[in-house]
């Protein structure tokens, strides 16, 4: 975690539960099921496990954006309808104004908080310059590379004040260097906050690198199955990826995901061991 403090509970889902319904069809689809997890407070946890096994769907939940079916969630003990100022958001396809610079899409979450124009520049600049994007600041989206899109995205993010930031899928669709960096990037950023972060990934070394502990999702209806506690010393840097400590954590998450993916579990490491 970033800070020191006694673990506080954040956020609490108990017994969530999500049903889409079709009246035309008479159909129902379950997506959550007795889902139960606690976020502790400034810690990094990532959500594992296959596709349409309700990642996205929780995060969406817990931003306020998908009513649940049945169940409780809360956030520093209030529903989460009451804390939505709390929670910042950054999704997979970056989201940015491409009408805007760098510098007024940052500024667009200053403009969230209420912030007065006077001060919006220097503050957005501060946050560029978190991220390195600083002499990009009068660049336009479509000038920019998927990584520093996504690097805007997250000062946008940032600016806004969260207590939560919400991570679905940030570098899913980057190749496999620009993900590494960011990655290196954003711990570097968080470890300088008291952010609680929730982050949504399908890579299990990503997951390992960046948490304090992963929430292994079943296979659809959506359950937590296991929390894996990552005891890794940090600041983390690449040469942790070779250590006997986080390939014997790889080699526990692909146990237990392989249950869910239909798959013998394996005693080889996973492909993703190589890097470059």
């Amino acid at each position: 975690m970033s800070t020191t403090t006694a673990l506080r509970e954040k956020i609490v889902a108990r017994d969530l539960s999500l049903t889409y319904s079709n009246a035309q069809t008479d159909t129902h689809h379950t997506v959550l099921k007795r889902f139960d997890l606690a976020v502790h407070e400034g810690e990094f946890l990532s959500l594992l496990g296959p596709s349409g096994c309700g990642k996205s769907t929780f995060l969406n939940v817990l931003a306020g954006l998908t009513p649940p079916t049945s169940g409780d969630i809360r956030v520093d003990g209030d529903p989460v309808s009451a804390v939505r100022q709390k929670l910042g958001f950054v999704f997979q396809g970056y989201a940015l104004f491409p009408w805007r610079t760098v510098r007024k899409n940052v500024e667009a979450g200053l403009e969230i908080r209420g912030m007065k124009r006077a001060g919006r520049r220097s503050e957005a600049e501060r946050f560029l310059r978190l991220v390195g994007l600083l002499e990009f600041a009068d660049h336009y989206p479509h000038q920019l590379s998927g990584g520093m899109r996504q690097r805007v995205a997250i000062a946008r993010a940032l600016a806004y004040g969260p207590e939560i930031l919400l991570m679905d899928e940030p570098f899913g669709a980057l190749d496999a260097q620009t993900r590494e960096l960011l990655q290196q990037e954003l711990l570097a950023i968080w470890e300088q906050s008291a952010t609680t972060v929730v982050f949504v990934t399908h890579s299990i070394d990503e997951a390992i690198f960046l948490s304090d502990r992963i929430a292994i999702l079943g296979r659809g209806p959506g359950r937590v199955k296991e929390i894996i506690d990552v005891d890794l010393p940090r600041p983390r840097d690449a040469a942790l990826r070779h250590s006997p400590a986080f390939v014997a954590l790889r080699q526990r998450a692909w146990e237990s995901l392989s249950t869910e993916l239909d798959a013998k579990p394996r005693t080889h490491a996973l492909p993703e061991v190589h890097h470059v």
